[in-house]
């Protein structure tokens, strides 16, 4: 499984989680994941996803995000043939703790996926999932996300990625002289 040799060569590296976690507001992630597409009506697909995640943290305990993502390759890697992508906001519960965020994913999502004439559908339903941070550095961590995208259709991903929090106020006060 894809999946099970990304997370033992994540655990390899995870001694460099030493350092404390400073939080700045703005983030931007990159998750890959093994995902499944079981939608009410035509046959299930096992399919590599990507997604891109954006957000802001309003406090330490509630931020907001943006997932935009889909579907990279299937079971038969006849990705011309299998088309799915995804947008969902959603909120965000954090548990901040030393070095590792654990949190909880609500929100809609908007999925639209095309499967070789068995599948062709656009949904819009509730999105929902968890997690949890590791920190390398001090704005750099490791993340694991479970996420599932609707109720009746279900895309739902299980993956690995790499979150970064960005100082943008400091860059921009820097570059004005303040």
């Amino acid at each position: 499984m894809r999946l099970g040799k990304l997370l033992a060569l994540l655990f390899l590296l995870l001694p460099g989680t030493a350092v404390i976690a400073d939080q700045s507001r703005q983030y931007f992630g990159v998750v890959g994941s093994d995902a499944q597409f079981d939608p009410d009506k035509g046959k299930t697909e096992d399919l590599g996803d990507l997604r891109v995640k954006l957000g802001y943290v309003v406090n330490r305990f509630v931020g907001v995000e943006l997932h935009m993502g889909g579907a990279v390759s299937g079971d038969n890697d006849t990705s011309s043939d299998q088309k799915l992508g995804y947008v969902a906001p959603l909120l965000r519960a954090t548990l901040p703790f030393n070095r590792v965020n654990l949190y909880g994913l609500l929100g809609l999502a908007s999925v639209r996926g095309e499967f070789a004439g068995d599948y062709d559908d656009h949904y819009s339903d509730i999105a929902f999932g968890a997690g949890i941070e590791l920190y390398g550095t001090r704005n750099t961590a490791l993340t694991f996300e479970y996420m599932r995208y609707g109720i009746d259709d279900i895309y739902k991903t299980m993956g690995v990625g790499i979150v970064h929090y960005f100082e943008w106020p400091r860059l921009y006060n820097a570059r004005i002289g303040r």
